[in-house]
């Protein structure tokens, strides 16, 4: 994942791909990226914005200290 965050977010300004969101379908939910590539666009398209409105809700809850060790 050469020119991204750590948490593999690309770069500012630039819009996340697919990659971005089969790295964190796998990570929060467990499904396996190759799973993910046999779905019907509609149902990426779903999984792609549920998983960034969960991304977005865990970066405000970690900005506002919530959840924090």
């Amino acid at each position: 994942m050469s020119g991204r965050l750590a948490d593999g977010a690309p770069l500012k300004d630039e819009a996340p791909d697919d990659l971005f969101y089969m790295h964190h379908l796998f990570r929060l939910q467990g499904i396996p990226p190759h799973e993910v590539e046999q779905w019907e666009p509609g149902w990426k398209r779903v999984a792609y914005v549920s998983i960034g409105l969960q991304l977005e809700e865990e970066h405000r809850r970690l900005s506002a200290g919530i959840g924090v060790i």
